[in-house]
């Protein structure tokens, strides 16, 4: 018998997020580039996943409330507006899935999507919200 305790060990919400938008974007998007970090060079159409600071595991350790920040990028407004509702309809239908590794039991949108200037002169808009994993 183990004197150690039980960890409850978080999965990555960063990978599972762009894992779960990857895998639901409809074949019509394929071009979307999904990830944590804006490439280099841009691409047209782009959806970046940032955890933000707050949330943590619930006290019991069986959920991982992550606060996201998700950011996306078209060549014009109308572009953004649309690729930005579908990754905030993706997330509404996110609960009762896994992603990657981590099976998501919520998601609540914090703030409505909204422009948001880019120095890069690209059209952004950006919303966030919790992202609610379940710790295996």
């Amino acid at each position: 018998m183990s004197d150690k305790p039980a960890l409850f060990i978080p999965k990555s919400a960063q990978k599972n997020a762009t894992a779960l938008i990857r895998s639901l974007l409809p074949d019509d998007h394929s071009d979307v580039w999904v990830a944590t970090k804006i490439p280099n060079p841009r691409r047209p159409r782009m959806v970046r996943a940032t955890r933000n600071p707050g949330g943590g595991l619930t006290d019991d350790g069986a959920i991982d409330v992550a606060n996201m920040l998700f950011e996306v990028w078209a060549d014009d407004e109308g572009a953004a507006e649309d690729l930005t509702s579908l990754v905030r309809a993706i997330l509404k239908a996110s609960p009762g899935r896994y992603a990657l590794d981590a099976f998501i039991t919520g998601w609540k949108e914090d703030s409505a999507a909204y422009e948001w200037p880019d120095k890069s002169g690209q059209t952004r808009w950006q919303f966030s919200g919790r992202l609610l994993l379940l710790v295996e």
